[in-house]
């Protein structure tokens, strides 16, 4: 069962949290998901195939030619809120040019399985971790059956919408195999702010222990890779595929301290000379982890601060305080790592002075660099069911069912007009990244013409925008 797996190029919705030029400049990720179902189906003997359209800006026409070539059994591709339709476009121009069974997966799966299916051209979706269903369903294909009664698999069968749940919600990492990254452009990644190539991204850790408003992670149950096989999946990206910067993009990477602990001592014990970032929550930081991360080529770290008073953070749920991020941006930049801020504007309870407080919050802080979002109601938040009263209907479940168009969402919980939000964003960038002193710190330390070139486009975006949607 050779399975072609697809990701179509991304643009920015007008529902965004951030600016558009934002979302285009901050990075091109590889789909790690689909590097991992090709990695699934390759280990059971199999071909995968990945075309990441986005990172190699290809075409339909372009895209198509290299999958025919590879001549596939099935198509694989990962749906996302945001990029659904888009993703979905693109399933209904291989199906009608290939006319081969198409399998979809990610959370939008396992939020709207019922939905996800109504759309034709989606032949299967997994809901859950992917471990044991996706070889099931692969292997039903192989015998020409239909998968019944596989857990996480759900498919259509004669017209009629067949829902298997998953056994378990929670990835058992232990049993997946690395990432297919030989498969990947990986010359073609980048983030903003990375300096070295070739550049990925990686997983050890799945789910949260906070409770935020405006989150859907902290549902997704905790679960961790073990220190060995994170060290040996660094390694592997060092020696194997070139990679010399990576993010690991874990919702808190510093929940449990000790695993980091052991992280670091293999990374600095086999010598794997690789720089990379992490996400961490300010409360799960010290000067001694500081340290060893430090030591074991971490060079950002990403804090979600969010708000600038401790009121609004309470009302968010997010369970910091003002002080403690303080605290740990000082420790960090005392460790010689760089420290990025993320930031909401318009949270629960945001009024205009709160809002500007948030701003010159981020600007005393002595961050390297600050990202600032607008507060949105993502699927399955405490956030989203406010809008969803607001509109009288789920709006995420009538946009993917294509019933109701894309567009910008109310924001009940503050009374700062989205206009007002979107002026403040700008400003905030443009005070934040315009400084004098900033700009030398930020050019002096440019390593590449690569990194210069999204400096300048995300620049000259910023002086052009207007009212960014």
């Amino acid at each position: 069962m050779n399975v072609a797996f697809i990701y179509p190029p991304q643009s920015h919705k007008s529902f965004e949290e951030d600016m558009d030029i934002v979302s285009r400049e901050f990075g091109v990720f590889p789909p790690l998901g689909l590097a991992y179902a090709a990695a699934i189906n390759e280990k059971m003997g199999n071909k995968s195939f990945i075309i990441d359209a986005n990172a190699e800006k290809l075409k339909k026409e372009e895209a198509l030619a290299r999958v025919q070539e590879f001549k596939p059994d099935m198509l694989g591709f990962m749906l996302t809120a945001y990029g659904f339709f888009e993703t979905l476009n693109w399933i209904k121009y291989f199906k009608e040019k290939m006319a081969l069974p198409v399998i979809a997966g990610n959370i939008l799966c396992s939020l709207y399985p019922e939905i996800v299916l109504q759309h034709k051209e989606i032949d299967y979706i997994i809901i859950g971790p992917a471990t044991d269903s996706l070889p099931a369903l692969i292997k039903s294909l192989q015998d020409n059956t239909k998968p019944v009664d596989i857990p996480g698999v759900c498919y259509k069968n004669h017209g009629r919408i067949m829902i298997s749940a998953p056994e378990t919600i929670k990835e058992d990492f232990d049993r997946l195999p690395f990432p297919s990254r030989h498969l990947l452009p990986n010359e073609k990644y980048h983030a903003i702010m990375s300096k070295r190539k070739n550049y990925t991204i990686m997983v050890t850790s799945k789910g949260c222990n906070a409770k935020c408003t405006f989150c859907h992670i902290h549902k997704i149950p905790l679960s961790f890779r073990k220190e060995e096989a994170v060290i040996s999946e660094v390694e592997e990206c060092y020696r194997k595929h070139g990679i010399r910067e990576m993010d690991i993009f874990d919702p808190s990477f510093t929940i449990s301290r000790n695993r980091v602990l052991k992280i670091c001592t293999g990374i600095i014990e086999k010598k794997i000379d690789i720089h990379w970032a992490c996400r961490a929550r300010v409360d799960q930081v010290d000067e001694e982890l500081l340290d060893n991360m430090y030591k074991a080529g971490c060079r950002r770290i990403l804090y979600g601060i969010e708000s600038g008073t401790d009121e609004n953070l309470n009302k968010m749920k997010k369970g910091i305080t003002v002080k403690q991020a303080k605290k740990a941006v000082a420790m960090t930049k005392g460790s010689g790592i760089m420290a990025l801020g993320f930031f909401m504007l318009g949270v629960p309870g945001e009024t205009v002075d709160t809002l500007y407080r948030t701003i010159k919050y981020s600007r005393e802080l002595g961050l390297d660099y600050a990202q600032y979002h607008r507060t949105m109601a993502k699927p399955d938040t405490e956030l989203s069911e406010q809008v969803n009263t607001v509109l009288g209907y789920d709006f995420w479940k009538e946009y993917i069912k294509g019933r109701v168009p894309e567009k910008r969402l109310p924001a009940p919980w503050t009374q700062v007009s989205d206009d007002q939000i979107q002026r403040a964003a700008k400003q905030a960038y443009l005070g934040f990244y315009f400084r004098p002193r900033y700009l030398l710190k930020l050019l002096s330390g440019i390593r590449s013409w690569d990194e210069l070139k999204r400096y300048m486009r995300s620049a000259i975006g910023l002086f052009l925008s207007q009212k960014d949607r």
